[in-house]
């Protein structure tokens, strides 16, 4: 079966997030369990992406008592499994791994580190940069942060999109 093939009938059958814990097994997430699902995408050897743990730290514990879902997530095919455990216990992220490139490609996110944010029914709102600087003191718009309160206020999404910027997500070629 091909990857696209495969893609389709995955959409088709499971419109909830499907993401594989560290250890194995894949799990489903369903939006409507919080008012904001966070889905971003990184990568244990993109300097970009590294430069945003402490960032993404800080916004988790800003929300952790709020009814907000994050799912961390590599979708790159050349970083193993046990690559991605060591730098989840090295960096105490919750990662998870995109097998097969399937949330990644279903969102269009194409860099490390993009985020997609999910309202209740399964919609994106915002998918973009976390923020529109790697130096966290030249941070003058933060849009991630924006879109997840402004979902948890109950008010529309100013900025939809902020382009990503950061390693581009390796993906196996589909052709062969």
């Amino acid at each position: 079966m091909t990857r696209r093939l495969y893609l389709s009938i995955a959409l088709a059958a499971a419109p909830q997030l499907r993401l594989s814990r560290l250890d194995g097994p894949a799990e489903d997430f369903d939006p409507a369990a919080s008012k904001a699902t966070v889905l971003v995408f990184l990568s244990s050897i993109c300097p970009i992406s590294n430069a945003y743990q402490d960032r993404l730290r800080a916004l988790m514990a800003a929300t952790q008592s709020k009814p907000v879902r994050w799912l961390l997530a590599v979708a790159n095919d050349n970083e193993s499994p046990a690559d991605i455990a060591a730098y989840a216990a090295d960096t105490k992220l919750p990662l998870m791994i995109d097998r097969y490139g399937l949330m990644a490609e279903r969102f269009g996110a194409v860099m490390t580190p993009e985020a997609v944010v999910l309202d209740a029914r399964g919609e994106v709102r915002y998918k973009g940069a976390i923020d529109d600087a790697q130096n966290p003191a030249r941070v003058k718009a933060r849009p991630l942060r924006d879109a997840i309160d402004a979902l948890l206020a109950g008010r529309e999404v100013q900025v939809k999109s902020l382009r990503a910027f950061g390693c581009a997500i390796k993906r196996k070629d589909s052709s062969k």
